[in-house]
């Protein structure tokens, strides 16, 4: 198989995952943080930020390495408009992880529950689930693009 179809299907199925993944953490995860309990969030937080790694942070580095290495190595069906659309989308949720909830979860790891805070991760972490979930659309429409070009679907 192509090299370039190869980095296209694991940017697909990376981008699937990571907005799945990012809406269950919006919606679920991050909403029962006042049932968490004032005296055991710190801990809570911790634990959490640790087991974050494989299920969360490495899929969306995967996901901006294979963004990254498409726009030299795309197949023929992906623009460059659509790759670069891709890289766009990658850096909105990194800055918005690191201007926000990357900080935000630091802090209440340290010092625990706030109110303040949690409205605050909730809200601006819209804007990683909402890039995460145009990435997912964007590569389902070059897939269902792609195969109705070969006369596929």
């Amino acid at each position: 198989m192509d090299t370039s179809l190869m980095l296209f299907a694991a940017f697909a199925f990376l981008a699937a995952f990571n907005a799945g993944n990012m809406l269950t953490l919006q919606i679920q995860h991050y909403g029962i943080y006042p049932q968490v309990g004032r005296d055991q969030f710190a801990e809570y937080i911790r634990a959490n930020n640790r087991s974050a790694v494989v299920p969360t942070i490495l899929p969306a580095m995967l996901l901006l390495l294979t963004s990254v290495a498409l726009l030299a190595a795309r197949p023929h069906f992906m623009s460059f408009g659509a790759a670069l659309a891709a890289v766009a989308l990658n850096v909105t949720q990194l800055a918005s992880t690191f201007m926000w909830q990357r900080r935000l979860q630091g802090e209440m790891a340290e010092t625990g529950y706030d109110d303040g805070k949690i409205r605050l991760l909730l809200s601006t972490n819209w804007i990683r689930t909402v890039a995460f979930f145009a990435q997912a659309v964007l590569a389902t429409t070059i897939l269902v693009q792609a195969l109705a070009c070969a006369g596929v679907v």
